[in-house]
């Protein structure tokens, strides 16, 4: 699949199990397709002219949280459509890369602060755990958590994976998308039910992935 003619699909786009956000003025094509995919309602959001939006907000079938930058439209048509939402007052603005979270648990970067993290918590409705991925604080970017499984990065640690297990209290497994991708949640939008990867994930890719995520 692609979004703005890229593998990189995650990136733009993230699911939770009723909804799928991605940028303002997507294409109808690709709208279609993930409603068609995914079976959720699309919610474009603008986040202050910045299209990475998988990449930007962090959210959940509890709530959503927005970027510092978000617009002022955004928290409006979110609430407007029943949402519990929040804008961030992080200086980081890349929270999708930042958080990995499911309806019951989540996972935060260490440099994330306290204050951030309570307000999260708050608005997600999941206790929240600091974790590297891979070594990487950037865990948002190398964990991909649903419902039902996890998916990680190739170089996640035996302690780090056991850690996500304890947690969440599922199984999951580390992976690859397009084509050897550690950075798998650029390739991928995922919910409880449904997974969608870039165009070059391949056949094998796509069976770990969906065997982590418990979707098979």
């Amino acid at each position: 699949m692609k979004i703005f003619n890229t593998e990189s699909i995650g990136i733009f786009a993230l699911a939770t199990d009723k909804y799928v956000f991605v940028p303002l003025n997507s294409q109808e094509s690709s709208k279609r397709l993930i409603r068609e995919k995914t079976g959720t309602e699309v919610v474009e959001l603008g986040i202050g002219g910045i299209s990475a939006v998988g990449a930007m907000v962090a959210a959940n079938n509890n709530g959503v949280m927005l970027p510092y930058n978000a617009d002022d439209e955004d928290v409006l048509n979110l609430k407007h459509r029943g949402f519990n939402v929040i804008r961030s007052r992080s200086k980081y603005n890349a929270l999708g890369n930042l958080l990995a979270v499911n309806s019951r648990v989540g996972f935060a970067s260490p440099i994330l602060s306290d204050a951030f993290l309570d307000a999260a918590e708050d608005i997600l409705g999941v206790e929240l755990f600091r974790v590297t991925i891979g070594g990487l604080n950037t865990i948002g970017s190398a964990l991909v958590l649903t419902d039902k499984g996890f998916a990680c990065h190739p170089e996640t640690s035996e302690e780090e994976l056991e850690l996500v297990r304890a947690r969440t209290r599922l199984d999951g497994a580390r992976v690859t998308v397009n084509g050897g991708y550690p950075y798998i949640r650029s390739g991928m939008i995922s919910n409880s039910s449904s997974v969608l990867v870039g165009y070059a994930t391949t056949g094998i890719e796509m069976a770990e992935i969906e065997n982590a995520l418990g979707i098979a």
